[in-house]
């Protein structure tokens, strides 16, 4: 008896830490400076404004991706083995939101958007897959299960020798109720060169991006003018506070955890205890 309650106790308290770990507002203002300074928005995204995270899991990398992460077309030669999204506690908490982990289903949209300063109506689609689920695992992250095949199936990020960093942009997309995948690019589609995103958006229906990344890849030295970009600095960011960064939670959110913890740890002890003098 005194075993299992032992258990019960250390199962509460780990579900209710899991729960600190939505994106923190810092996080995500962090990832929509970055497009900017990328020169992603608005010269090849009209508008960028999250309201969570996106990361992957690749083959030989030790973590998730960063936002700009430089890789080798090795590292990104194969599909991802995991896709995720996390959004902030507002986002998450918004009843019938993007996060809502029952109902809503998810549209992932990967494409090559050329180099710094190259920016074009259309590019080439690396990968397109529409009614992606919830499947949350035990850090709070929303992993995206995929259906039994892509609309475009994924493929390998290859730049031209010499044409410089190429930026290959993830943007996920909460679909609608009533979503009809449009009939362009026909499901089993390969080597689609001329994406052009608006488009499929205004077709199927879908409103703004809820998260996005991007990595760059280059071969061999840039042979072409490459625009300057710039890096982020958080702390010049209006939700940067002392205590906050860009990698943990917000500080609410650790607060309203810790005391959510600390109301189970008494209570669950006093059970405990009283348990060890019946």
């Amino acid at each position: 008896m005194l075993l299992a309650v032992a258990a019960l106790y250390a199962s509460f308290i780990f579900v209710s830490s899991v729960r600190a770990h939505a994106a923190s507002p810092l996080t995500v203002s962090v990832v929509t400076e970055k497009f900017k300074n990328a020169k992603l928005v608005p010269d090849v995204i009209a508008e960028f404004k999250p309201v969570g995270v996106n990361s992957f899991n690749y083959t030989g990398v030790t973590n998730r991706t960063t936002v700009g992460a430089v890789f080798s077309s090795a590292i990104a030669a194969a599909r991802p083995l995991s896709v995720f999204i996390r959004g902030t506690t507002a986002a998450e908490g918004t009843a019938g939101g993007p996060f809502n982990v029952t109902t809503t289903k998810y549209t992932l949209i990967m494409f090559d958007a050329g180099p710094p300063g190259y920016n074009t109506t259309t590019y080439p689609l690396i990968w397109l897959a529409n009614n992606w689920t919830y499947g949350e695992n035990d850090d709070h992250t929303v992993t995206l299960n995929p259906p039994n095949s892509s609309v475009v199936d994924y493929s390998l990020p290859a730049p031209a020798s010499g044409t410089g960093p190429h930026r290959y942009v993830s943007l996920i997309y909460a679909q609608p109720e009533n979503f009809t995948a449009p009939p362009s690019p026909a499901p089993g589609s390969t080597n689609v060169t001329s994406f052009n995103l608006p488009t499929y958006l205004t077709s199927a229906g879908l409103n703004p991006a809820i998260a996005g990344t991007y990595f760059t890849v280059e071969e061999g030295t840039a042979t072409v003018s490459v625009a300057a970009t710039s890096a982020v600095d958080s702390k010049t960011l209006p939700e940067y506070t002392p205590t906050s960064t860009s990698a943990r939670p917000s500080a609410t959110t650790n607060s309203a955890n810790a005391k959510a913890v600390s109301s189970l740890s008494t209570g669950y002890i006093a059970l405990l205890f009283g348990l060890l003098w019946v």
